[in-house]
């Protein structure tokens, strides 16, 4: 329920502060308006009728030709849809008072014929809110998400001060528009809000190199920009993006492709978030990759291995039955291995079930096992194995990411671009989280919103000045310690990697 309750607010900013890019156009017939939807690959009726809110019947009544050829990747079929022919203007919508259903939320974003609507946003300042000067209730109540606090200008200030003004989009696939989500769009929702409040714990006032004071402005766009690309498309011929400094996201591969494009052409920032392989990051100078390559991690894995080379027996259980399948990052693993002459034994999984793995472990040192797999179901049940009878060995095991929150017994190490969130500076961002959004988040990490808080408070720092300068020392955030480097003629990349122990 709170999660619903904070989707509600950000669906309620969108409608209200920032622009909703409807993905589907549409058309009116016999004074009624359809969706003019493009199939999707891997799609089917009963999904795209849980998509649109409407039944099966009613999209067969408006493509009576589905009833006997059935659906086909790319045609364009009409969904019925309860807009007005003619589109009126919106009623300015009252803040809920109490959390509705997210399915009710939904439809309070506001639906437009036209497939873009540009609106004009507040001019807003960010301004540094301690734990100890949280926001009144009443003041909460009357600030949209992404509407911050604006700062009147103090006639007793005798020195100059500089305003700098910062353009800043943020486009996320949050689907918005569809009445049932994939439950796997919550993280850009999360991410959103920790976004939204580095906007708020951002310093209005700094001092540039020479002593010079400055004030800095933000003004805040949202697109809801889907998985496919078409959506910036629109925005980028639409002129929309003409007058933004920079860009956080998108998260899938398409539509960052098309953004890219246009940021290179128009010397642009973008913060790409979620993926790992970015289309001409070699090439485009205005690109930053957060997530770093399997070669960084890899690089960063082996520096630690080979400290721990005289103190330690690495083993390589092999999880494939056949070395064709092993995907790239386990091939980068092998020869990384193979090229430091690190102490390796190795083993299978058939050896582990037959209980023989105890010819590859040694008494006097630890043992670090390496399994060809980034699933930590595809081993689960090799852990008993492990465990039973071998307590007289000293098991470690290198784990992914991704296996942090599995319950497994032995003691493990692994890389990372996510910290354990710790400290000072995490416990103020919970109070003013809490008290800005009136929930607090689970601890599963990664924590979205904590990368959206720490790669939004980069990019503003970045930003200040008016252009964009990348920080040339780690900027060490809540969650996420972040160093870019530049890649010769190209862009960005992280290659700030954590080797933790637990």
């Amino acid at each position: 329920m709170k999660r619903i309750l904070l989707y509600g607010l950000l669906l309620v900013a969108l409608g209200m502060q920032a622009q909703e890019l409807l993905p589907w156009p549409t058309d009116t017939i016999d004074g009624k308006v359809y969706y003019k939807y493009t199939v999707e690959k891997s799609i089917g009726l009963y999904r795209i009728s849980k998509n649109f809110g409407v039944s099966q019947e009613a999209i067969l009544q408006a493509n009576p030709d589905l009833r006997t050829r059935g659906l086909r990747y790319e045609e364009v079929i009409l969904i019925p849809t309860d807009l007005p022919a003619t589109p009126k203007t919106a009623e300015p919508q009252k803040r809920a008072t109490k959390p509705a259903r997210a399915e009710v939320l939904t439809k309070r974003v506001e639906r437009i014929e036209k497939p873009l609507q540009v609106e004009e946003t507040k001019q807003t300042m960010a301004m540094a809110q301690s734990a100890e000067e949280p926001l009144l209730p009443e003041q909460r109540d009357t600030l949209g998400v992404d509407s911050l606090p604006i700062l009147e200008p103090q006639d007793s200030i005798a020195a100059i001060v500089y305003t700098d003004t910062v353009r800043l989009a943020f486009m996320l696939p949050l689907q918005a528009n569809l009445a049932q989500r994939n439950p796997t769009i919550d993280r850009f929702y999360d991410f959103y809000a920790g976004a939204l409040l580095a906007l708020k714990h951002h310093e209005a006032e700094y001092a540039d190199s020479v002593g010079q004071k400055h004030n800095t402005y933000f003004e805040i766009k949202t697109y809801d920009v889907g998985k496919y690309g078409d959506a910036v498309n629109q925005l980028a011929d639409s002129g929309a993006l003409a007058n933004i400094d920079a860009f956080i996201g998108p998260a899938y591969q398409r539509p960052v492709e098309i953004l890219a494009a246009y940021a290179q052409e128009h010397h642009k920032p973008v913060m790409v978030p979620f993926l790992q392989s970015v289309p001409n990051l070699k090439t485009n100078p205005y690109l930053l990759k957060f997530n770093a390559s399997e070669e960084i991690q890899t690089h960063a894995l082996m520096e630690y291995l080979d400290s721990l080379r005289e103190s330690t027996n690495i083993v390589l259980v092999d999880a494939y039955a056949n070395k064709m399948d092993y995907p790239q990052d386990i091939r980068i693993l092998r020869d990384s291995i193979k090229a430091r002459q690190l102490p390796v034994t190795h083993t299978t999984i058939r050896q582990i079930l037959s209980d023989s793995v105890s010819l590859a472990l040694k008494d006097s040192v630890e043992n670090i096992l390496l399994f060809h797999s980034d699933r930590y179901s595809n081993v689960q049940l090799l852990m008993p194995y492990l465990l039973s009878g071998k307590r007289s060995k000293q098991l470690t095991v290198l784990s992914q990411y991704a296996w942090q929150n599995e319950h497994i017994l032995l003691p493990q190490i692994f890389t990372s671009v996510f910290g354990t969130p710790e400290g000072e500076m995490f416990t103020r961002y919970e109070q003013d989280y809490a008290q800005y959004f009136g929930h607090k988040l689970s601890s599963t990490q990664p924590r979205y919103d904590l990368l959206g808080y720490d790669l939004t408070r980069y990019m503003l720092l970045a930003l200040r000045g008016g252009t964009f300068r990348a920080m040339d020392m780690t900027y060490e955030g809540v969650q996420s310690s972040i160093r870019f480097v530049k890649i010769d003629n190209g862009g960005y990349e992280n290659t700030h990697i954590i080797i933790q122990r637990r």
